[in-house]
C-alpha cells in the first residue's frame, strides 16, 4: 500500500511537470509508448490479446501501456472498447509500486492515463491521505473530460468530498463557535485556544458520513454581541443544518445567548457554570456535580462518620453540591450538625471553619474535662468529617486555613468533591494542605487515558506541531458533546439532535468521561485519596 506521503508528493509531482515524475524506479519509457504510427504496430486483434494476457498474468502496468498503444493507434478499431475495459481492470490491480510505475511510464495525454489517476485517488483514500486523492481525482477529471461515464463522473466526486466511491454523500453539517477572540488580550488567547479544540473535534469527531463546518463568531467579550450572533445563526439554521452553537465563556454571556434563541438551539458551553439555570438544550462542562456529592455521602457513611458539618461558597454549584451531600448523608443515618457558608470571593474563612469545628468537636471536648494544657489523645475522639464543596478557585485558600486552624490536630477528616482533584489546583496548592482529603476525581482526565491521547493524537496530526496547553481540549469536549449527539441521531436534524444530546452517555472526551443527565452534563467520577499530590482510588 502507498504511504500518504508518497502519493503526496507523487500528487505534486504531477501536476507540477505535467506527469513526468520521476521519483525513484527506472526511467520512463515515454519513447516506447508513443513511437510514431509510421512503425510497424501490432494489429488491433493482437494488441487486444496482448493486454488481455497481460491483465491476466497480473502484469498491470505492461497492460496499461498495451491498451495505451492499441487506443493510440486505433482508436476507432473494434477492438478500442474491450482495450479500454481491460485497462480499468489493469488499473485495479494496481497498488504502491506498479502504482507508480504506470504514472511514471504513461504520457499525460494517454487515453488511459485518467483511469490510472482515478486508481491513485483511491489509492490515496485508503492511505488516510485525503488531500493527495482530491488532487489525483481532480486530475483524473481534467485528463479524462467526455471519456467519464457517469459512474466514473460519480467516483471522482465522491474521491474529492474524501469518501469511498459507492457511499452516500457526506451530510453536511455547522457549528457554531460564539467566543471573544476579539476581547482583551488574555481572554482573547484563551478564546483562540478553546477555538482550536473546536476546529479539531469537527475535523476528527464524525467519520466521512458527515462534513462539518465551523463558523467561527467573534462576540468581543460582549454578552449582548453573543446574543445577536445567536440570533442570526438560528435565522439561517435550517438551510444550513446548524446542530448546536459552542462557546460563551462566562456565565452572563451564556445566560444572554439562551434568553436570544427563538428556538431550542442547543448551547454547549466549556466553561459557564450556570448552564442548568438558564433554560432547555443548554449545557455546560463545568457546573454542580450532585451525584460527586452523594458518592462521597456513601463514602462517609460507610467509614461511620457519627456526625458531618459542611463548609460551602454561597456560590450557586457549591450551594448545590452542599445540598446533595446533606440529603443523601442525613437519608444514610448521618446527621449534619452545621453548614455555614462565606461570600462568593472570599478569601478568609476563619468564621465558618471555626464554626465547623465547634459544631463538630465542641461538645465532645468538654464532656471530656480536657483544658488547653491537656494532651488529647484522638483516639478518644468519634469519627467525624467536614465536608468541602468548594470551587475550584477557592481550594487554594481554603485549603491552608484548615490546617491553620486546627483541623487535622482534632481528627476531623477533610471531604471534597472533584474541585480538590482538579489538576491545576494539585500543582498550585501545597501538597501538605491536600495530602489525607477524601474527594472525587474525574475519571478520564488523568494522562495516559485513552481520551487524553485521542485528542492529543487529533490535535497534532490536524495542526502539525505539539500540544502545550491543556485550553484546547476544553473546546474539543464541548464540541464533541454536540457532535456525538449528531452521530447518534444518524442526521442532523434539530428535533434528532436535540433528543440525541439529553441521553448521551459516556462521551470519552480529553477532560473526562461525560454524560447527559437530568438535562445537565456529568462527568464520571470515583473517590480517592490524595497522597502528597497522587490520586489512590478507594475501592
Amino acid at each position: 500500500m502507498a504511504s500518504g506521503r508518497f502519493l503526496s508528493g507523487l500528487a505534486l509531482c504531477a501536476l507540477a511537470t505535467a506527469g513526468a515524475c520521476t521519483l525513484a524506479g527506472p526511467a520512463p519509457r515515454q519513447a516506447d509508448a508513443a513511437r510514431p504510427e509510421a512503425e510497424a504496430a501490432p494489429a488491433p486483434p493482437v494488441l487486444l490479446e496482448a493486454v488481455r494476457q497481460a491483465v491476466e498474468a497480473g502484469q498491470a502496468p505492461e497492460a496499461l501501456e498495451r491498451a495505451h498503444t492499441l487506443l493510440t493507434t486505433a482508436p476507432s478499431a473494434p477492438e478500442a472498447g474491450a482495450g479500454m475495459a481491460l485497462a480499468r481492470r489493469a488499473a485495479e490491480l494496481l497498488t504502491g509500486d506498479t502504482l507508480r510505475t504506470a504514472l511514471e511510464r504513461l504520457p499525460t495525454d494517454s487515453p488511459v492515463r485518467w483511469i490510472v489517476e482515478l486508481r491513485a485517488a483511491e489509492v490515496a483514500l485508503e492511505a488516510g491521505d485525503t488531500e493527495a486523492a482530491r488532487r489525483f481525482a481532480q486530475r483524473a477529471l481534467t485528463l479524462g473530460g467526455g471519456a467519464l461515464a457517469s459512474a466514473d463522473s460519480a467516483a471522482v466526486t465522491a474521491l474529492m468530498e474524501g469518501r469511498r466511491p459507492g457511499t452516500e454523500p457526506a451530510k453536511r453539517v455547522t457549528v457554531a463557535a460564539v467566543l471573544p477572540l476579539g476581547g482583551p488580550p488574555a481572554m482573547a488567547e484563551f478564546a483562540r485556544l478553546v477555538a482550536e479544540g473546536v476546529e479539531v473535534a469537527a475535523a476528527t469527531a464524525l467519520g466521512p458520513a458527515f462534513q462539518v463546518e465551523v463558523e467561527l463568531l467573534d462576540d468581543e467579550a460582549i454578552p449582548a454581541r453573543a446574543a445577536e450572533h445567536v440570533r442570526a445563526v438560528e435565522a439561517t439554521a435550517h438551510a444550513r443544518n446548524v446542530v448546536g452553537a459552542v462557546g460563551f465563556l462566562d456565565e452572563l454571556t451564556l445566560a444572554e445567548a439562551a434568553a436570544a434563541r427563538a428556538a431550542s438551539l442547543p448551547l454547549v458551553s466549556p466553561t459557564a457554570r450556570n448552564a442548568g439555570e438558564v433554560g432547555p438544550d443548554v449545557y455546560g462542562l463545568e457546573g454542580p456535580d450532585p451525584l460527586a456529592a452523594r458518592k462521597i455521602a456513601g463514602y462517609a457513611a460507610a467509614q461511620g462518620y457519627v456526625r458531618v458539618a459542611i463548609v460551602h461558597s454561597d456560590a450557586a454549584i457549591s450551594r448545590e453540591e452542599a445540598d446533595a451531600f446533606q440529603s443523601a448523608v442525613e437519608a444514610l443515618g448521618v446527621p449534619v450538625v452545621g453548614r455555614f457558608a462565606y461570600p462568593a470571593g472570599a478569601t478568609f474563612f476563619e468564621e465558618q471553619i471555626l464554626g465547623a469545628r465547634d459544631a463538630l468537636r465542641k461538645e465532645e471536648i468538654e464532656a471530656l474535662g480536657l483544658t488547653e494544657e491537656d494532651t488529647l489523645d484522638v483516639s478518644m475522639l468519634e469519627p467525624v468529617a467536614l465536608f468541602l464543596p468548594i470551587p475550584p478557585e477557592d481550594v487554594e485558600y481554603v485549603a491552608p486555613q484548615v490546617v491553620h486552624f486546627g483541623l487535622d490536630t482534632l481528627a476531623i477528616h477533610i471531604l471534597g468533591t472533584s474541585a480538590w482533584t482538579d489538576p491545576e489546583v494539585l500543582a498550585r496548592v501545597d501538597e501538605r494542605h491536600t495530602t489525607g482529603v477524601v474527594a472525587t476525581a474525574v475519571v478520564g482526565r488523568e494522562p495516559g487515558s485513552p481520551g487524553v491521547e485521542r485528542f492529543r493524537a487529533a490535535y497534532e496530526s490536524h495542526f502539525r506541531r505539539s500540544l502545550v496547553s491543556g485550553v484546547p481540549a476544553l473546546g474539543y469536549d464541548a464540541t464533541l458533546l454536540l457532535l456525538d449527539a449528531v452521530r447518534t441521531a444518524g442526521t442532523p436534524a434539530p428535533v434528532a439532535v436535540r433528543a440525541a444530546l439529553a441521553r448521551l452517555r459516556s462521551v470519552e472526551g480529553a477532560t473526562g468521561v461525560y454524560s447527559v443527565i437530568a438535562g445537565r452534563v456529568v462527568p464520571e467520577t470515583e473517590v480517592v485519596y490524595i497522597d502528597r499530590g497522587d490520586l489512590v482510588p478507594i475501592g
